[in-house]
């Protein structure tokens, strides 16, 4: 049986085309991917994330037990802090990128992928120590993204007044205006690249705060954006998504996410990152362009010099850009930024060319 989102009958009046994902019926888009990512690009757009998992973490030794845990410096978070992270086996490899929110001392909230929750949940109870408590409360919460330059514009008439604007990777605790005093989390963070938010908020009030954010929104051209958008947004930004460009036989050197790891402190699979680390590692994410027309999609083939170098992860058409646009993991003799490389698109060898990410980078 299909998992439905608390806003889930507010997408089918909206039109949206619905499709599967990680176990969830979810909206594709609405006006269209294109539509709706221009519209996040210079306005402002509203997605339900609520697929994806919500555990608060608590008691004594919560803060110590997640710096075991995960890679990242958490003894750096200070309280209404958020940091993006990962879950690590034994061997390095990712079980899930996810963020961490702390709330107070030994109080975390924790965001994880949806396809990763039940995974996620399992692994964190197993490292629990005694007095450290982990709930699922995803069902009980419903999860939106407002993103945009215009998003706070939005925001600010749904909070109560007087609030300043939130710093990045910064969250407030408040009540929600529309929602009679139902208490929310919203962090400056996002998926997307552009200023924006994240709002944890009470279940039962997910359309109320939904459908006073659009009617907020109107005068900033807000839209409803669904999944197809959210996936371009991110790959412009060279973010990379669990499942395609990571998994638990990825390492976050390999995934190019070597800035996220504290290497001062102990963690679960530190020994074989740093034996990597040592060694060097056999493949490395890249970013490409295509020079020509033409969609790189998932397992398309990286060729240099009549040999195979590596493979496409993330692949699609790139709206601010008007080109092909992809990641994919290759040789790292290979993978220097300006190296020419071919991308097998049904039959075709398509030139590319590897570039920095983000693909995408704002007019100042």
């Amino acid at each position: 049986m299909m998992k439905r989102t608390p806003l889930y009958e507010r997408h089918v009046k909206l039109g949206a085309k619905i499709v599967p994902f990680a176990g969830w019926q979810m909206p594709l888009s609405y006006s269209g991917v294109t539509d709706e990512h221009q519209s996040v690009r210079t306005a402002a757009g509203l997605f339900d994330i609520s697929h994806m998992g919500r555990f608060e973490l608590s008691g004594k030794g919560a803060e110590a037990y997640l710096e075991r845990l995960t890679p990242g410096p958490v003894h750096k978070m200070q309280r209404g802090s958020a940091q993006y992270s990962m879950l690590l086996n034994k061997t390095g490899g990712i079980l899930d990128d996810i963020y961490l929110y702390k709330r107070g001392v030994d109080k975390f909230f924790v965001i994880v992928n949806a396809a990763n929750l039940d995974k996620d949940f399992k692994w964190m109870t197993s490292h629990l120590p005694p007095g450290v408590d982990l709930k699922d409360v995803s069902g009980e919460t419903a999860l939106l993204a407002l993103q945009g330059p215009k998003s706070w514009e939005v925001l600010v008439q749904i909070i109560p007044f007087g609030k300043t604007e939130i710093a990045l990777r910064n969250f407030i605790e408040t009540e929600l205006v529309p929602a009679r005093g139902a208490k929310g989390i919203i962090a400056r963070t996002g998926y997307t690249g552009e200023k924006g938010y994240e709002l944890v908020i009470p279940a039962e009030a997910a359309e109320t705060v939904w459908n006073a954010l659009l009617e907020a929104g109107k005068a900033e051209r807000i839209k409803p954006v669904g999944l197809g958008a959210r996936d371009t947004l991110r790959l412009e930004m060279g973010y990379p998504l669990y499942g395609h460009d990571m998994d638990e036989k990825t390492t976050p050197i390999e995934a190019d996410l070597e800035r996220f790891i504290d290497f001062e402190k102990d963690f679960i699979g530190k020994e074989a990152l740093v034996r990597q680390r040592e060694k060097g590692s056999q493949r490395k994410l890249i970013g490409f362009e295509l020079l020509t027309g033409g969609v790189p999609r998932e397992g398309h083939t990286i060729y240099s010099d009549q040999k195979i170098i590596g493979k496409v992860a993330s692949g699609n058409f790139s709206p601010s850009l008007r080109k092909g646009i992809g990641m994919g993991y290759v040789d790292p003799r290979y993978s220097e930024i300006g190296s020419e490389v071919l991308i097998d698109i049904r039959g075709n060898a398509t030139p590319a060319i590897i570039v920095k990410r983000p693909f995408y980078k704002k007019k100042k």
